[in-house]
């Protein structure tokens, strides 16, 4: 899958800005693209990966901003490593950035001031990627989950009250990834019915465009367990192409 962050940055990024996206997933860094800023991103899990790749730019005289869920839930740790850390979201701090950057008094830092609100979000840039390279396209519907698991860092980054695109919003987005040729979408969203209600509207609205187009797309989620006590939800999903759901039981009891 490609990472999401990546095209919804690119989105936030004024057309008077040139982007390129890389994925090492897919394709190899190149460490000597003209650029005047290069942003990483990445996951506590990614830390060594991500700090060899900073530094090495570091050394050819790049720029370097680092964001995304290592930096946020571990800023302490990129202090100094990099030119400009992002912590939490970055849909009001990155175009401010941006501004600061063309004026020349950037700060070291930028931390969100509060959540943001999802409805203002502009389509990530899915024409930046490669599409033949990966198994299925991404789109995030919701941040946040209602449930306090012990093991999960999504509320520490989120905030537990689910916050929702319009569906509207997200129908524009599997719009543009079926023009792509894209023939699977995952919603990313860590419990895509953290918010029933919200769930079933956009099931509705992907259910009747699948009928209409013939359903070129299927689709895949992560849900939560109690998706199995909602029997319209269940015919939701089913209706609107959902395939498979990922269901984590991380800490099961016998009781």
């Amino acid at each position: 899958f490609p990472n999401l962050s990546m095209p919804t940055v690119a989105g936030l990024t004024g057309p008077e800005h040139e982007v390129t996206l890389c994925d090492e997933n897919v394709e190899e860094v190149d460490f000597d693209v003209e650029a005047d800023i290069v942003g990483v991103t990445g996951y506590i899990v990614h830390k060594q990966r991500m700090l060899e790749i900073v530094d090495e730019f570091r050394r050819r005289g790049r720029f370097v901003v680092i964001g995304g869920p290592y930096a946020s839930l571990c800023p302490e740790e990129l202090r100094g490593r990099c030119d400009v850390l992002f912590v939490d979201e970055a849909e009001e701090t990155w175009p401010q950035f941006l501004r600061d950057f063309e004026a020349g008094c950037w700060k070291e830092e930028y931390r969100a001031a509060e959540k943001p609100d999802l409805t203002a979000s502009p389509m990530p840039r899915f024409d930046l990627l490669d599409v033949d390279r990966y198994h299925a396209l991404t789109v995030q519907f919701a941040r946040g989950c209602p449930f306090n698991c012990e093991f999960c860092d999504i509320i520490v980054m989120y905030g537990r009250r689910p916050r929702a695109k319009a569906p509207a919003q997200v129908m524009a987005e599997i719009e543009e990834c079926h023009r792509l040729g894209a023939r699977q979408v995952f919603l990313v969203d860590d419990n895509f019915i953290g918010n029933k209600k919200l769930a079933k509207e956009l099931l509705r609205e992907i259910a009747a465009w699948g009928e209409k187009h013939g359903h070129p797309i299927s689709f895949n989620t992560e849900v939560s367990l109690n998706v199995a006590q909602d029997d319209e939800l269940l015919e939701l999903l089913r209706a609107a192409h959902f395939t498979t759901v990922f269901i984590g039981i991380e800490s099961p009891r016998k009781a």
